[in-house]
């Protein structure tokens, strides 16, 4: 609640000849504030203390020294000052845009010292030394007062009015009410507060600091009060008139209970409520009382919810936080709810995990679900221990099992829960021991327990179905090579099991020589642990100059040559199965081309055939197994840089059929089947591969060179971006959670290869150098797949 106070202050300025003394500085438009002692309300003056200070002024009482002439007046911002003993503050600071003076004077200073700039009549002095002051209202009722009125005082003069009780004024008109005495406290004064409460313990006279009642100026003689416990007050005042039934106008009966309310503050709280509180009175006109009749509720429970509706605070514990959440968000008490799911989720445990999970599903809580869900899965070696998990539902218990995100490093544990939970209720439970072994992955559990465990479970021997999964998992261990016809959601891994993103390296060579031949190895970099592990190798030797593109979690190696023969094949890595077979062979013999994937179809691209360049585009479609032949590049070209880019095929540069650059940007439509180019001398790359990031084409290197050159297929814009730290040719590159990866490649004609890799970060426009690669390489392939790594 605010309350402004305003009044109207009176104008003065300096007198004729007179100048602010230049040993005290000023802001420009700051006034000196006085009282003057016939007025209740401040006027200014533009008279600095030490010119009203005249040497024929009484220094005051006789227990105040007189101030000494070295004292001068120090400005402090927004600072009050006010009679009291030296021990003590000797200001109060506020917010305020009129600038008060404090004198840096160490002695008691008397309230009428033309040094103090308390802005109200102070009351007589009396012999004893005044009490220290606090911002502090006594406890009182919001709608009334117990201070005594004010009345009028035979020693004051005309227009004063005084307090009976000690009462003064800080700075402004910002009141002090009562005057205490102060505690015993160390001589040194107190610290000033900038108008907020200060750090030291209230005395037994003093109530917390959250009865701090406030004025705070907001303009040129106005003052904003602020009470921050009126709220609670009211809230306080409301409960007590519930509990007193007066200015009810709700009745709920509730077993036989009844319980007076507002519908006001019900409905502020509850949209249950005020939807009900709407709909009754357009029904009845309103004005009328209403009486509601619950039955899906318990009394304690709503007597629960009413208390927090008009006190705000309510004790929750772990044998009323479910119930209480039910109720609330049947009814709709959304802050309640909240309060209830923050709770819980911090009360999970593996104990109770799986019951908080089904009980936020029937109340389509989402963030309690997601939260039980989240800690059920990634604790299931812990789960599966509790006696919880053995009282679930069928159907909860195969939604839990099937999840990919199961925090399991062994499917023995799978298999055993489902088990345990049969042979917790054989009778009933039986039947469903087919559907419930079908979430089990039965192929990633080892061959021995196979064989000796699960082989040999009298539950599985009688059912076919049961026999049928675990023929299937035997015929995975023992036909590897089958394995391709044999993909089921059985033998896809768990994603706890070590499924990573991962950087993929296909062969290429170390060195340049006649007498060097091409690497067979295939290896991954996994960034989550900085790890490089070796995958199936290629299954043929020597080959070079060809392609490499992954299309979903499999990888595609299509022509190049081996042994100086061009090649159409094209093979494919599969990821699940870590081998590489077969699938198909191009209708047209290639190598030094390009492959893309866009729209689940595999694009080859120009390349160089027996007869020279080729401007031959085709693509293949993984799923029929079928090659179609699409329009042709308008200029045949190879070693080019390919890449996907909103929707189309952009080819950069490359060889010329006269063996040369070719400073040419060629793009493809496959909506339209329909090419179109551009030539430019900015385009001068060969030898070097593209990628797309956030909607830019990045070239790196190519012809020796540092260079990264960036081009923007929204404006047509190319620009140089920064260079790399190594000059790369016959490198490659991939994208990997948001950056760019660039592998290996030669510094010159005459090598040495790169043993490195470095990544571009779009964030900050840096590249940055990382680990070595298992050994120096070029010509070689990378990509980017999901990889499961086998743990050890």
């Amino acid at each position: 609640m605010s309350i402004i106070i305003q009044h109207r202050p009176k104008a003065a300025g300096l007198s004729p000849g007179e100048t602010q003394t230049p040993s005290l500085l000023l802001a420009p438009g700051v006034r000196w504030g006085q009282t003057p002692i016939n007025q209740s309300t401040p006027w200014e003056t533009d008279e600095p203390p030490t010119k009203q200070h005249r040497e024929s002024d009484t220094a005051g009482p006789p227990w105040v020294p007189p101030v000494v002439a070295a004292s001068q007046p120090s400005l402090l911002a927004h600072s009050y000052g006010m009679p009291q003993q030296a021990a003590y503050s000797q200001g109060v600071s506020v917010q305020s845009p009129i600038i008060g003076v404090t004198p840096a004077i160490q002695t008691p200073i008397p309230p009428h010292h033309p040094l103090m700039t308390a802005h109200f009549q102070l009351p007589p002095l009396s012999s004893q030394p005044p009490g220290s002051l606090v911002l502090n209202l006594q406890n009182q009722s919001p709608y009334a007062t117990s201070q005594p009125p004010i009345t009028p005082s035979p020693l004051t003069t005309a227009g004063q009015v005084v307090h009976p009780a000690p009462q003064s004024v800080v700075g402004n008109g910002h009141m002090t009410h009562p005057l205490m005495q102060p505690p015993a406290l160390p001589s040194a004064a107190l610290p000033l507060t900038n108008g907020q409460a200060t750090t030291q313990p209230a005395s037994a006279n003093q109530e917390s600091p959250n009865r701090l009642q406030m004025l705070r100026t907001v303009g040129m003689g106005k003052y904003e009060f602020t009470d921050p416990s009126h709220p609670k007050e009211m809230l306080k005042e409301f409960n007590q008139q519930r509990r007193e039934k007066e200015f009810t106008d709700l009745k709920i009966i509730v077993e036989g209970k009844e319980f007076e309310v507002h519908q006001n503050v019900l409905a502020s709280c509850s949209l249950y409520f005020k939807d009900l509180v709407k709909r009754s009175s357009r029904e009845t006109g309103g004005g009328e009382k209403l009486e509601l009749k619950m039955t899906n509720i318990g009394a304690d429970v709503l007597e629960l919810l009413l208390e927090f509706v008009y006190t705000g605070s309510l004790v929750i514990h772990s044998a009323n936080a479910k119930t209480l959440l039910e109720a609330a968000n049947k009814f709709q008490f959304n802050t309640f709810c909240k309060v209830c799911v923050s709770f819980l989720e911090k009360q999970l445990t593996a104990a109770n995990c799986l019951g908080v999970l089904a009980m936020a599903e029937a109340m389509c809580c989402t963030e309690l679900h997601n939260m039980a869900k989240a800690f059920a899965l990634q604790n299931f070696p812990d789960v599966a221990g509790q006696d919880e998990i053995l009282s679930i539902s069928k159907e909860d218990l195969i939604n839990y099992l099937s999840n990919d995100s199961l925090n399991t490093k062994a499917e023995e544990l799978v298999y055993e829960t489902v088990i345990k939970w049969i042979k917790k209720d054989p009778v009933s439970r039986v039947q469903h021991i087919s559907e419930l072994l079908a979430v089990v992955r039965l192929p990633f559990i080892h061959p021995s327990y196979l064989l000796n465990v699960v082989d040999n479970e009298e539950l599985i021997k009688s059912s076919e179905a049961c026999r049928d999964l675990v023929n299937e998992a035997k015929r995975y261990h023992m036909l590897p090579h089958a394995r391709q016809e044999m993909q089921t959601p059985r033998t896809r891994p768990r994603l706890s099991a070590g499924v990573a993103e991962v950087i993929v390296l296909v062969g290429g060579r170390q060195a340049i020589g006649m007498n060097q031949r091409s690497l067979t190895a295939v290896t991954c970099f996994n960034p989550q642990n900085s790890k490089w592990y070796p995958l199936a190798s290629l299954p043929f030797y020597d080959r070079e100059f060809f392609s490499v593109i992954s299309a979903g979690d499999n990888i595609y190696l299509s022509g190049g040559t081996e042994s100086g023969v061009t090649v159409a094949d094209v093979w494919c890595y599969m990821s699940l199965l870590d081998n590489w077979n077969l699938v198909s062979r191009m209708t047209v013999s290639r190598c030094r081309h390009n492959s893309l994937v866009y729209d689940g179809k595999l694009y080859t691209i120009g390349g160089l055939g027996v007869a020279g360049n080729l401007d031959h585009v085709e693509r293949y479609d993984t799923i029929t197994n079928q090659w179609e032949t699409v329009s042709p590049l308008p200029k045949p070209v190879h070693s080019a840089a390919a890449t996907v880019c909103g929707g189309k095929v952009y080819v950069f540069g490359g060889v010329n059929e006269a063996g040369r650059s070719a400073g040419v940007l060629q793009s493809y439509i496959p909506r339209t089947n329909t090419w179109s180019f551009i030539e430019s001398p900015m385009i001068d790359n060969k030898y070097a591969p593209a990628v797309s990031l956030n909607g830019f084409i990045f070239i790196l290197g190519g012809a020796y060179a540092r260079a990264t050159t960036i081009y923007d297929p929204d404006k047509g814009n190319i620009k140089a971006g920064p260079n790399m730290n190594h000059s790369r040719q016959f490198c490659s590159a991939a994208i990997l959670d948001g950056k760019i990866y660039a592998t290996g490649g030669i510094v010159s004609s005459e090598g040495p290869a790169l043993g490195n890799m470095e990544t571009f970060d779009p964030c900050t426009n840096t590249w940055t150098l990382l680990q070595n690669l298992p050994c120096p390489l070029f010509r070689h392939g990378c990509v980017v797949i999901k990889k499961y790594i086998q743990s050890g």
